[in-house]
């Protein structure tokens, strides 16, 4: 990502633009954008990618080596082992039900309403300062020229990475359970805007919002933020109504 690509950092008190870049690498193996085993760019691509120096990236790099998701090897590079859990029996995930309907849309949309409200309160008052770095690390692709195709994904690794922020669970396990039908819909709101020039600001502003409520550990803003987000989201799939985002 190019410097005048991204957001502006926030630094938290005590936070180093080391720690900023963690955060976004964190999020690249989360999501599985880096995969287990895959090898890393150089660390001249990685600086460039992240708008930072190499000595900021050789820290980044270190706090991976050191939490064992990645490792080096001399003459090789550095490759992932993978997410902190992944050695883990992955937990049973819970079946919902598929979507298809004008109505199922309806009650998922009221559904997330409901429950990504909550996990974005829960996520303002439980954050930790990696987890907020993670956040604003996902946030960051929404400002980068990154394929149509990429965006469903990136738009659901920054839900879940809220959900990750809240310390609890079932938040995460429900997500990640929902991966299916969430990424349909974003699937669809990305499809249908993909003429609309500002529709990629729009989300990236909403998102903003969002982290901006984490950031300052505002409960009751975040879970505001996150309804009006999803408010206008299920809007935008049932009506092509931009009326709700002018509330943001």
């Amino acid at each position: 990502m190019a410097i005048e690509e991204r957001p502006p950092y926030v630094l938290e008190r005590g936070q180093s633009l080391a720690d900023v870049v963690h955060g976004q690498m964190l999020a690249l193996i989360d999501d599985g954008s880096w995969s287990p085993r895959s090898r890393l760019p150089s660390e001249t691509e990685l600086a460039r990618r992240f708008g930072m120096s190499r000595p900021v990236i050789r820290q980044a790099l270190a706090m991976l080596r050191d939490a064992g998701l990645i490792q080096s090897r001399q003459g090789s590079g550095s490759f992932v082992i993978g997410p902190p859990d992944a050695v883990e029996q992955p937990p049973e995930q819970v079946l919902f039900p598929a979507i298809g309907s004008i109505a199922d849309i309806t009650a998922f949309v009221s559904f997330r309403e409901g429950m990504e409200g909550e996990i974005a309160a829960t996520a303002a008052l439980n954050r930790s300062k990696e987890q907020l770095a993670t956040i604003l690390g996902v946030l960051g692709r929404f400002r980068e020229k990154r394929a149509l195709g990429e965006r469903p994904q990136d738009d659901f690794a920054f839900h879940l990475s809220i959900a990750q922020a809240t310390g609890n669970p079932f938040y995460v396990n429900s997500l990640t359970s929902l991966r299916e039908q969430m990424t349909m819909g974003m699937a669809l709101i990305w499809n249908f805007s993909a003429d609309r020039p500002d529709f990629r600001a729009v989300v990236a502003d909403h998102h903003e919002a969002i982290y901006d409520a984490i950031r300052l550990q505002d409960a009751e803003a975040a879970r505001d933020a996150m309804r009006r987000h999803l408010r206008w989201a299920g809007a935008r799939i049932l009506r092509g109504d931009d009326a709700e985002a002018n509330k943001i």
